[in-house]
């Protein structure tokens, strides 16, 4: 029994590192298990591994009035980049993943305004998101709505309530709409 459970957690484990590899070019193939990464003031950041589930997500849903929306995060409790644990999050409002969102550009922008959004934080950080100053875009690149596959890259400037700022940017992401 422990064999198969150390053949178990060794699989497990080599799938969850070979995700999050992505570089997207004209040459890439999108098959939704690309994973998702970017650069916090330019300094790689990734999900960190999973042994069973992964630390990264793209849902579709739709709030209590039906208005549809899109959730794309992913957390990073490595301690190796000195930052400590780490969350990236967009969440784009009014987009239906049944709809062909291939080359839509969404602008993140004030979640106070209603707007679709970036935030990030982290432990000495705090919360930090996008507003009317400082912005981001994400663009869809792929989108297969039959296997539910969303790709594309994103970017985006965060502030704090003490004015600190921070710039994620070369985000690239290839997942499966869950």
């Amino acid at each position: 029994m422990k064999k198969y459970f150390l053949l178990f957690l060794i699989i497990n484990l080599f799938i969850s590192c070979s995700q999050n590899e992505i570089d997207i070019d004209d040459s890439y193939s999108f098959n939704g298990r690309g994973g998702i990464k970017c650069e916090v003031d330019g300094v790689l950041l990734k999900p960190s591994t999973a042994i069973i589930y992964g630390n990264a997500s793209l849902n579709s849903d739709s709030t209590l009035e039906g208005i549809p929306f899109m959730s794309l995060s992913f957390h990073n409790s490595n301690q190796s980049t000195g930052l400590g644990f780490q969350v990236i999050r967009i969440l784009l409002n009014d987009v239906d993943s049944r709809d062909d969102l291939t080359g839509l550009i969404f602008e993140l922008k004030n979640e106070e305004n209603g707007e679709s959004y970036g935030e990030y934080s982290v432990g000495g950080f705090g919360d930090g998101a996008t507003n009317d100053v400082y912005v981001g875009e994400l663009e869809v690149i792929y989108h297969d709505v039959d296997e539910r596959i969303l790709g594309g890259t994103f970017w985006y400037d965060v502030v704090n309530t003490n004015g600190e700022i921070r710039e994620i940017r070369n985000g690239e992401f290839d997942m499966k709409i869950w």
